[in-house]
């Protein structure tokens, strides 16, 4: 690689906005700022016993009446 012409990366602390989580990453950026994280975003949160489902059109429970729950399972 050439040298000079590359941004200096730099290792940055970052808070969420939402639940205060902090996450370490590598930028070229002096300061990010996020709203929301892996922590509080609810498409990660659908994992494990406190899954949380956003459904405001019953999809989900039309889906599980068509199919049924054993599709999940497989």
């Amino acid at each position: 690689m050439k040298k000079g012409i590359h941004p200096e990366m730099k290792l940055v602390t970052v808070k969420c906005a939402s639940c205060g989580a902090e996450h370490t990453f590598w930028t070229t950026r002096e300061s990010v700022k996020i709203d929301v994280c892996s922590n509080c975003h609810p498409f990660y949160q659908g994992k494990g016993a406190g899954a949380i489902i956003v459904d405001t059109e019953g999809r989900i429970e039309k889906f599980r009446k068509k199919y049924g729950d054993s599709y999940l399972k497989a």
